[in-house]
């Protein structure tokens, strides 16, 4: 009995554990990039700095229920639980706004990789919604599919983090990459269930099977003209679109050339009356105007703005990408 006593306490510390690599993840994926927006090198909304003590929040409250349980505290546990109900409900609401606002702000073309990006966004909200509520529903008469359920939404809203660890091989080559470096945070719950109840817990295989059906959606559907064209028309009465203009051949020789200095610059060039964007070493993205001055990339949300001196030349470009601005002088 004794020994059945200190194995099931040891167990116990699984959580604990989880809940302590967790934010060592977060750390590794948004440190840099924080960096970054200390540095001014890109600019973000406010509410993406709420969001994130949001789920910093969350991921702190997960710790602390954690180490109550693991310490027999029932009663800190449940009185913490309600507090942790809130920030669950928060994290699946700012999870919404932002998703929401990428879409409405940003405005990207039809082409563009954030309505894939969407794909990964809907994940995170569909499924900590779906392990969330469920978690929190069979709290009281299901204690280890309890646990199990919000571990798993927890694991769910990762994913971002993971996609920033920059030293991670391969997540830009494929998608399923990001998938299963996140999945790997599965096998210790595999394992756990296995030492602790000497079977995989059903909770544990369903909300696995869930994840990979998901996963797996969005591994084929990764690209897809339809799903593009379907979230671009669903925006579309929610946003301003410039009408396109077409520029001749006069107008188009005032932008055309290198931008840069002689270390790295971009060319804009122009092929049967089309003009393209080339960076070095890449293939030409295709360009479309709304002025004579304001063009923008047709496959991504590059936005283009070519400011002339006082004798109207073209004497720099400013490039607006989102997140960050930058400009580069034309090049003789």
């Amino acid at each position: 009995m004794d020994r059945l006593l200190t194995k099931k306490r040891t167990g116990r510390y699984f959580f604990v554990a989880m809940a302590i690599v967790f934010p060592i993840l977060v750390m590794l994926g948004f440190v840099p990039d924080y960096q970054m927006i200390a540095s001014g090198q890109i600019k973000v909304h406010w509410f993406l700095h709420v969001h994130g003590v949001i789920m910093t929040a969350w991921l702190g409250i997960f710790l602390a229920q954690s180490l109550l349980i693991a310490n027999d505290n029932v009663k800190r546990h449940r009185q913490l639980g309600q507090i942790g109900f809130i920030f669950g409900i928060l994290v699946w609401i700012s999870l919404v706004i932002i998703t929401v606002r990428a879409l409405i702000v940003n405005n990207p073309p039809e082409a563009d990789g954030q309505f894939d990006i969407l794909f990964i966004q809907l994940q995170g909200l569909v499924l900590f919604g779906i392990f969330f509520t469920w978690g929190m529903w069979v709290r009281k008469k299901n204690i280890g599919a309890h646990k199990r359920l919000l571990l798993l939404a927890t694991v769910i809203i990762l994913q971002a983090a993971v996609d920033r660890i920059r030293f991670l091989p391969g997540l830009q080559y494929a998608i399923f990459i990001r998938f299963l470096y996140l999945d790997l945070l599965l096998i210790p719950l595999f394992i756990y269930d296995w030492i602790s109840v000497r079977r995989i817990h059903r909770m544990t295989l369903l909300g696995t099977l869930l994840i990979c059906v998901v996963q797996a959606g969005i591994t084929f559907g990764w690209g897809s003209p339809v799903w593009h064209r379907f979230w671009y028309n669903a925006i579309t009465p929610l946003v301003e679109r410039l009408p396109e203009v077409n520029l001749d051949n006069a107008q188009s020789d005032l932008l055309i050339g290198h931008y840069g200095d002689a270390k790295w610059h971009l060319t804009v060039s122009r092929n049967a009356g089309k003009l393209y964007l080339q960076l070095p070493g890449q293939d030409k993205w295709e360009l479309g105007a709304t002025s004579e001055t304001q063009l923008f990339v047709r496959i991504m949300n590059w936005k283009l703005n070519f400011v002339k001196g006082p004798d109207g030349k073209v004497e720099k470009l400013i490039n607006d990408q989102i997140f960050t601005v930058w400009e580069v002088p034309k090049m003789p």
